[in-house]
C-alpha cells in the first residue's frame, strides 16, 4: 500500500489525488527502473512538490527516555505526527544499523558486520560493494536530490586518508550534496570535505551548531529546486566525544555546549527496575560477573546521564530552526520527517555502567517519531517494528521508488495505516570485530529469545517482565515457548527478502 500526496492539503479530493498524487507501479512515472542510470521523461515530470521531501534526522547513542527533554522535538515532529512506541533495532551499533537504513536489509545481508574492520567499518562496506545500491543511489535515479550531513559509517575518515588523504576524501554513491564528517568525535573540531565544495575546518565551533547550520542552509537553497529533497541530517549527539571537560566522570561523556552545562543537573539515574539489577544468575556469564554498581560508580552514570541529555539540547534548537524553515520556505506541508536514533544505550540497567550492542531493552528501543503529509498526527502504533531495517522500505514507499531487490524490512507508512498485529519475525544478531557470531535471537510481542555463540540463552516474557529482569531459558513452565523460538530461530536467522517479513 502506497501512499498518495496532493500539492495542497486545501485541495484533497479524488480529483486532485489523481491528479498530484503517485501509484505505485514500477511503470509509473516517476518510479526508478531497477538497474537504470538515469530517469526517464516521466520522472522529470512529477519530480517536484508532487513528491515529498524527505528528512531523516538520526540521533547517536539516543535512548526512549532522553526524548521528553527535548521540546521541540516533541511539538513539532512527536505531536503532528505517528509515534512508534515500540521501535526495536536487529543490532544495536552504530555502523551496521546505518547499513540497514541505507540498504533495508539485515546485517547477515548487507555484511557490515561490526564498527571495526575486517566484519564492518567503512571500509568493509565499500570492498563489498554494498555502498553501490543504496538508498540515495535509487532516490537519485528517480529524480531526487539527495544530501548527506554529519556522521556516515564508522572507519569513513581513516579509509579515505589512507586511500586519498583527507581533502581528497570522495563521496558515496548517489549522494548529489556530500557533507559527512571526517572529525566527527571531537566536537570542537568537526570537519567536512564538501562536495560540491572543499575541505572546511570547522575547528573550535561546537559541531552540532554547524550541522544545524549546514541543514538550514540546505532547506533554504532547496526551495528553488524543482526537485524533491532527500537529507539524511546525523547528529553525533549523545555520542560520547571529546574535548573533555573539568569535572567530567571517568565514564566517557559527550562534551556539552558551553551554554547548556548543568542545565540538567537535578535529572538523577534512570528509573529503571533494571537499573543495578540485585539479581543477575539468570543472565550469560558477561552480566554475571559484573558487580554491583556502588556509590562512586552510580554517581558517574549519573553525571553521563545529565551530560548526554545537556547535548541533546543544541539538537533540539536546531530541529527548532530546521522545522521554522522548511515552514517559512513553504517546503514544510510537503515535507515527511522521519525522527530516530541508530541505537539505544545502557545506564547502569543490568549492572552495566555504559555500553550497547547487547539484547536489553536500553539498547534496543529507540525514539521513531514520523511527521508529515499523509502522516496522521498524535497516532501512537504500538506494533513492534525493526526500525533499521524499515527506513530504506518506507523512505522508499514515500518516494514511490523501487529498488532492484527485495529488501528485509517493510514500510513503516503501511504499519501507521494498518497497525493491527503482524506476525513476522524480528531478528536481533551481532558479531565480534573479527567476524565472530556473538548472538542471535527473535523478539516477537511477547518474547526475546536469544542465543549466544557461548551456548548460553536468555528467554523473556516480555508482557510479564518488559525489563528483562528473570531469564525463562530454564523454566519447565516455558520450555514449549522456547522449543518452539529456537526452531522458529533455525529457520530465520539466515531469512532474505521476503522470508524475513514472514
Amino acid at each position: 500500500m502506497r501512499i498518495r500526496f496532493a500539492v495542497a492539503a486545501a485541495l484533497v479530493s479524488v480529483l486532485s489525488i489523481a491528479a498530484c498524487g503517485v501509484t505505485t507501479s514500477s511503470n509509473t512515472p516517476g518510479s526508478s527502473t531497477p538497474g537504470s542510470d538515469t530517469t526517464g521523461s516521466g520522472a522529470a515530470a512529477v519530480a517536484g512538490a508532487k513528491r515529498p521531501n524527505i528528512v531523516l534526522v538520526m540521533l547517536d547513542d539516543a535512548r526512549v527516555d532522553d526524548m521528553p527533554y527535548m521540546p521541540n522535538v516533541q511539538r513539532l515532529i512527536k505531536r503532528p505526527g505517528a509515534v512508534f512506541s515500540r521501535a526495536f533495532l536487529s543490532y544495536p551499533l552504530c555502523c551496521p544499523v546505518r547499513a540497514s537504513v541505507l540498504t533495508g536489509k539485515y546485517a547477515h545481508n548487507h555484511g557490515v558486520r561490526h564498527v571495526h574492520y575486517p566484519a564492518g567499518s567503512y571500509q568493509k562496506w565499500v570492498e563489498s560493494g554494498t555502498h553501490r545500491s543504496t538508498l540515495p543511489v535509487w532516490l537519485r535515479r528517480s529524480g531526487y536530490h539527495t544530501v548527506m550531513i554529519g556522521k556516515y559509517l564508522n572507519g569513513y575518515r581513516d579509509y579515505v586518508k589512507a586511500r586519498y588523504g583527507v581533502r581528497n576524501a570522495p563521496k558515496d554513491p548517489g549522494w548529489s550534496s556530500w557533507k559527512a564528517t571526517l572529525e566527527t568525535y571531537n566536537y570542537r573540531k568537526l570537519a567536512i570535505r564538501h562536495r560540491p565544495g572543499g575541505y572546511v575546518s570547522y575547528e573550535g565551533r561546537y559541531g552540532t551548531h554547524v550541522l544545524n547550520d549546514i541543514a538550514v542552509n540546505v532547506t533554504r537553497t532547496q526551495a528553488a529546486n524543482p526537485k524533491p529533497f532527500f537529507m539524511w541530517l546525523s547528529y553525533v549527539a549523545p555520542h560520547v566525544g571529546t574535548p573533555h571537560e573539568p569535572g567530567d566522570p571517568k565514564l566517557a561523556t559527550p562534551h556539552v555546549a558551553k551554554r547548556d552545562r548543568d542545565t540538567f543537573r537535578h535529572l538523577g539515574n534512570v528509573k529503571s527496575p533494571a537499573f543495578n539489577e540485585r539479581d543477575v544468575s539468570d543472565k550469560p556469564s558477561h552480566i554475571r560477573n559484573l558487580p554491583r554498581i556502588g556509590p562512586k560508580l552510580a554517581a558517574q552514570i549519573r553525571e553521563t546521564r545529565q551530560q548526554r541529555v545537556e547535548s541533546l539540547q543544541a539538537v533540539d534548537r536546531g530541529i527548532g530552526r530546521l522545522v521554522t524553515t522548511l515552514r517559512r520556505t513553504g517546503q514544510l506541508k510537503n515535507t515527511v520527517i522521519i525522527f530516530t536514533s541508530d541505537n539505544g544505550y545502557s545506564l547502569g540497567e543490568h549492572r552495566r555502567p555504559s555500553g550497547k550492542i547487547l539484547p536489553y531493552r536500553e539498547s534496543l528501543n529507540t525514539p521513531l517519531y514520523i511527521r508529515g503529509p499523509g502522516i496522521p498526527a498524535n497516532r501512537h502504533v504500538t506494533q513492534r517494528v525493526s526500525m533499521s531495517i524499515d527506513i530504506a522500505p518506507t523512505v522508499l514507499d514515500l518516494a514511490n521508488v523501487s529498488a532492484p531487490h527485495q529488501m528485509d524490512g517493510v514500510s513503516l507508512y503501511d504499519v501507521i495505516r494498518d497497525p493491527g498485529p503482524r506476525s513476522r519475525p524480528l531478528l536481533v544478531e551481532a558479531w565480534h570485530a573479527n567476524g565472530r557470531p556473538q548472538y542471535t535471537g527473535l523478539r516477537g510481542w511477547r518474547y526475546l529469545y536469544v542465543e549466544h555463540a557461548t551456548g548460553e540463552v536468555e528467554l523473556y516474557d516480555l508482557v510479564r517482565d518488559p525489563h528483562q529482569l528473570r531469564s525463562r531459558h530454564d523454566d519447565p513452565e516455558y520450555l514449549a515457548a522456547r522449543t518452539q523460538l529456537a526452531a522458529k530461530l533455525a529457520a530465520t536467522r539466515k531469512c532474505d527478502g521476503p522470508t524475513c517479513r514472514g
